[in-house]
């Protein structure tokens, strides 16, 4: 049984790479964000339809498989490697059609989703219109490259999806530099073609991911082994079977959270496209910045879900509970920080997002207002991210759903729509409502996870 030392030294060890991979996911639409917004401040604007729309498809589908890393972790601590690589196979073929699926869903009903969240501007739903079509095309690979990382994640490597996370991020960049603004560098010509160019950048990036993770997941030295690249497509026996029974059985609340979560989202996006393109653009400036200090928790709710999944597999329920909570403190001290220093350095900060051309003194003073209320939800935001994480790995994904029912649906779309309909708060509104969601999530996921049921939950 490891002290609390050793315990403190495999979060860190864990959470490290996967807190670098998630702000490296990040990147990639800081990435988009940043360029967008130095082509015009109606690409930037555009970002607030298909940014949520990417990022509700993304985790609402992704949650057929959050039961992975449950899975995957509990099988390893118990050293049954076999049920382990069926879960991943499970994983890997879920992903592909999740993503199919999504994909195919965003491109058939494109015009319908940007009519009813996008804004009054012609120019703004054509904008979104070109992403998301180019985007959605490459929703398979995007998804089967996440469901690769949470096998390596789960079996307590994190390190590998950084260093492939760099090489994407690389990619990206290149490639948004060529396709957004265009090019012309010897006999090389590029067009110039704003969102669509940053829509191809990004599905390059995540194609490049998917491919090499699979690749590494098929070698023999990986923890957890997919033999062959491509065999995973298809159930080939009776384990294939059970594992995605086991996936699904374990993913359903998780997936209903998502659904809850992002219907709210999404909800709550069309209130701030209500309130016009300068608290739109104001809004995605402070989300990208506000997106460092969530993949941050992110990658500690990763070390949590593993370290709580193998050390329930081993039948260590004091490090399981020890490891949760230490996870949660050490992420909750590093946003606090990474809070404060992104609200005192707003000034300089949001000039990234200000267009070529443009003093920008608007879009810089209505974002500085919500600053404040950005760094006071960081800690809160930071605890109850690790805490689901960490609940998830152990199985329990109901939990979670009651929090995301209580605090995403109820009070940040309520409270939003009310400070929004009846204040003249502009951008403030939005952000008191999304510090007391994470406030709501906070207090009632550390009730549970106190509470220690979840150490009995069989997977």
């Amino acid at each position: 049984m490891p002290n609390q030392r050793s315990l403190g030294r495999e979060i860190l060890w864990l959470a490290w790479p996967a807190v670098l991979t998630s702000l490296l996911e990040t990147a990639v639409f800081l990435a988009d964000r940043v360029m967008l917004g130095r082509y015009s401040e109606d690409a930037l604007a555009s970002m607030q339809v298909q940014g949520p729309v990417l990022w509700s498809l993304e985790m609402v589908f992704m949650g057929t498989i959050v039961g992975t890393v449950a899975l995957v972790s509990r099988s390893v601590g118990a050293r049954d490697f076999r049920r382990a690589e069926a879960a991943a196979r499970a994983a890997l073929r879920s992903s592909l059609i999740a993503g199919v699926v999504a994909g195919g869903a965003c491109v058939l009903f494109v015009d319908a989703i940007v009519g009813a969240l996008g804004p009054e501007s012609a120019t703004l739903r054509a904008l979104s219109r070109d992403y998301l079509v180019v985007a959605a095309l490459g929703l398979p690979l995007a998804f089967v490259g996440q469901g690769a990382a949470m096998v390596f994640w789960g079996s307590g490597n994190t390190r590998t999806p950084f260093v492939v996370g760099i090489a994407t991020n690389i990619v990206n960049v290149v490639a948004n530099l060529g396709l957004i603004y265009g090019v012309e560098w010897g006999p090389v010509r590029l067009p110039e073609l704003g969102v669509v160019g940053a829509a191809l950048g990004s599905v390059g990036a995540y194609a490049l991911q998917a491919l090499l993770l699979l690749h590494l997941l098929s070698r023999k030295t990986s923890v957890v082994t997919v033999r062959g690249t491509w065999s995973w497509v298809v159930a080939r026996s009776e384990s294939d079977v059970r594992a995605i029974r086991d996936v699904v059985r374990i993913s359903m609340p998780a997936l209903l959270e998502r659904l809850v979560n992002n219907g709210a989202y999404l909800v709550y996006a069309g209130i701030i496209t209500s309130l016009g393109a300068l608290v739109m653009a104001a809004n995605q400036s402070l989300l990208t910045l506000e997106a460092v200090c969530f993949m941050g928790a992110d990658g500690f709710g990763v070390a949590a879900g593993t370290i709580v999944g193998q050390a329930l597999g081993r039948g260590a329920v004091s490090d399981a509970k020890k490891g949760g909570l230490m996870s949660a403190g050490f992420a909750a001290a590093v946003l606090s920080v990474l809070g404060v220093l992104i609200w005192v350095t707003g000034e300089w900060t949001l000039r990234g997002f200000v267009p070529e051309g443009s003093d920008g003194a608007a879009l810089v003073q209505e974002s500085l207002r919500a600053m404040p209320l950005l760094a006071a939800a960081q800690p809160f935001m930071a605890t109850a991210v690790v805490l689901a994480q960490g609940l998830r790995g152990a199985g329990d994904t109901k939990s979670p759903l009651y929090a995301a029912v209580v605090g995403g649906l109820f009070v940040r779309v309520g409270l939003a729509w009310a400070l929004a309909t009846h204040t003249e708060l502009g951008v403030s509104s939005v952000w008191v409502a999304s510090g007391a969601d994470w406030v709501v999530r906070c207090v009632f996921l550390g009730t549970v996870f106190f509470g220690g049921r979840w150490t009995r939950v069989r997977v």
